[in-house]
């Protein structure tokens, strides 16, 4: 009976480490769990993140195709207008060297209205300042003005 009686502080002890180990084993498993969840909050976060980085990049992407289009656009209407000047011009001294190697008579009796020809009333070809695409509005702070647009996102 007192062997009994001196037994029952280990069983106790051990019935306390058995709860111990118990409970250790739950916080075990529920870091493991809170692990894999926050795994998954932490991926749900980054996707976010990189879903706003595609869109900005489709939206610079599409403004400069626009850009690009704009003035493409304005270049073959330049182009289109520069090859009539010179197909006009190119007729009118055609005409002018035909009569100039017309007959004495007739070339003497058309002078003053070829000599009119001559005066070309087309204006010189304008310069194309800005006609390029303006890589600085495109490039220039463009990871701290997404950084900056970023953080309406951010949510603490």
């Amino acid at each position: 009976k007192e062997l009994k009686i001196a037994l029952m502080p280990l069983q106790e002890k051990l019935k306390i480490f058995e709860d111990c180990t118990l409970n250790w084993s739950e916080t075990a498993d529920h870091i493991t769990t809170q692990a894999q969840h926050t795994e998954r909050q932490i991926k749900k976060e980054f996707e976010k993140l990189h879903q706003f980085l595609r869109d900005e990049e489709a939206a610079r992407i599409a403004a400069l195709r626009e850009e690009e289009e704009q003035k493409s656009q304005m270049m073959m209407e330049k182009i289109e207008k520069l090859s009539r000047d010179i197909s006009s011009l190119s007729d009118t001294i055609r005409g002018i060297e035909e009569e100039m190697r017309a007959e004495d008579v007739s070339f003497l009796q058309n002078y003053k209205a070829t000599m009119k020809r001559t005066q070309c009333t087309l204006q010189h070809p304008e310069d194309l300042s800005g006609a390029l695409i303006h890589v600085a509005k495109h490039l220039a702070n463009l990871k701290f003005s997404v950084w900056e647009k970023m953080q309406h996102i951010v949510q603490y």
